[in-house]
């Protein structure tokens, strides 16, 4: 009997070579989709990783002079992505800055970056509604039948001319001799030399508040009563939530510039600072009077600097003023020299205007006040301090801190600028010293053409949102 030459063992043996090629097929196939996928892995990783990286690359200067986080441009935005993709074959890598630095995120900067360091808020309460009642100073007013518009002229002519009206002082100093007065000159000639000298140098500063306008000037009575009220607007403002509010006036306080180039200290005058110690001549050289800008919101730093200090004579003169008013010996010493300006208004007019001394008593006060203001403000500017009311009781038991220094009075003022507007003001003044600041990053890596997306902002700033 022949035998087969192909048995059954045979068909097993051809089966198990076609069931193998399969298998190694599919092994294959399964051994390419791993490493491909693992490449894919080691792509959106190496993304990822390539974003932290950017983003620890944010501005040291703008973190150290504003306590910002914020990206101007990065000097490696791919290193991370090429080491880590080495041997990949057919990938690609770009990126973008995303997320310019928003009002919202200063907002989360400054709350983050002061309450870390636990700012004490001493002097918010400095400004206290001190409101003396001088409706009678206004030039609508008649003061037993004389306007005060009627009589500030004519002294107004004597102090530009003194010498010229020295025959009539003659006779001045002759009824006060007869009257008992004499020993009142003296106050009367200082109170004039005092007015003269500080008229010369600057008769009126502008005032503004919101829309409206106020020229603060001795010699102008309407704006006694538009002071007033302009500040009553002022502070009957709505205000914000203070705990917040509070932090973001102490940043700005103690982190923009202003026109005080230093400060008097126990060893001398120093040179403004920063909150972390940084002049401000290391961030952006001259002094640019940024807080006044944040205050007064004007392109122009004459402007700002010309009614920021309206505005900071305005409240010496009202705190002055409420002063002098409870001070027994001003108010004795405003008398006496009312009684010699009375003889003086009768003589000059030929005693067609008399006016009780009474009545002139508080005119001087004011002028007295206003005087006082002019100085404390020059002082101010100049980087010392003056108390914040002058009352011996008051200095007596607040000691130093009774003193107040220009800064202190911006903690007041900046309460009633709009926050918005004021973290305007703030974004416009940290873009000029530290450029466009970016908060974020976008990164796409691509093989195989499918591409792998990684978008991330700093931590601070998504918490906040």
């Amino acid at each position: 009997m022949r035998k087969r030459l192909f048995g059954r063992h045979g068909a097993i043996t051809l089966f198990l070579c076609l069931l193998l090629s399969a298998v190694i097929l599919l092994e294959s196939i399964y051994v390419a989709g791993a490493y491909r996928r693992k490449q894919e892995v080691i792509l959106t990783e190496a993304v990822s990783h390539q974003v932290e990286q950017i983003l620890s690359q944010f501005d040291r200067n703008t973190l150290n002079w504003y306590g910002v986080y914020g990206m101007t441009q990065v000097e490696s935005g791919s290193s991370v992505f090429e080491k880590m993709t080495e041997g990949i074959a057919d990938v690609g890598y770009s990126y973008e800055l995303t997320d310019e630095l928003a009002l919202s995120d200063i907002l989360a900067s400054v709350s983050e970056y002061m309450r870390l360091r636990g700012i004490a808020f001493e002097g918010a309460d400095l400004l206290s509604r001190l409101n003396a009642s001088i409706a009678q100073l206004s030039g609508t007013d008649k003061l037993n039948g004389v306007g005060v518009a009627a009589w500030l002229p004519t002294f107004k002519a004597y102090l530009e001319n003194r010498k010229k009206y020295s025959p009539v002082m003659s006779v001045v100093e002759k009824v006060c001799d007869a009257t008992g007065l004499s020993e009142k000159l003296s106050d009367f000639f200082d109170f004039a030399d005092d007015l003269s000298e500080v008229w010369a140098r600057n008769s009126s500063a502008a005032l503004e508040i919101g829309d409206s306008s106020v020229m603060v000037s001795v010699f102008d009575p309407s704006c006694i009563s538009s002071l007033t009220k302009a500040f009553d607007v002022y502070m009957d403002a709505d205000l914000p939530n203070m705990a917040d509010r509070l932090l973001l006036n102490e940043y700005a306080v103690y982190s923009f510039d202003s026109f005080v180039k230093s400060y008097e200290t126990d060893s001398g005058m120093k040179e403004e600072t920063n909150i972390l110690g940084i002049p401000f001549s290391d961030i952006h050289g001259d002094n640019r009077g940024d807080l006044e800008y944040l205050l007064i919101g004007n392109s122009r730093p004459a402007v700002n600097s010309h009614e920021s200090f309206g505005l900071l004579l305005g409240i010496r003169l009202i705190l002055n003023m409420s002063a002098y008013m409870l001070d027994e010996s001003k108010k004795e010493m405003a008398l006496g020299i009312a009684e010699v300006l009375s003889i003086l208004i009768t003589l000059l007019s030929a005693g067609t205007i008399i006016v009780e001394p009474t009545i002139l008593q508080y005119v001087v006060l004011f002028v007295m006040a206003y005087i006082r203001a002019f100085r404390d403000g020059l002082r101010l500017l100049s980087g010392g301090s003056v108390p914040v009311f002058y009352n011996d009781k008051v200095t007596g038991t607040l000691g130093d801190l009774a003193e107040t220094s220009y800064r202190d009075y911006y903690r007041i003022f900046l309460l009633f600028v709009p926050e918005e507007k004021l973290l305007e003001r703030m974004k416009l003044i940290i873009f000029k010293d530290c450029g466009y600041l970016f908060t974020g990053v976008s990164a796409t890596g691509k093989i195989r053409g499918s591409d792998y997306t990684v978008r991330r902002r700093y931590e601070l700033y998504e918490n906040h949102e």
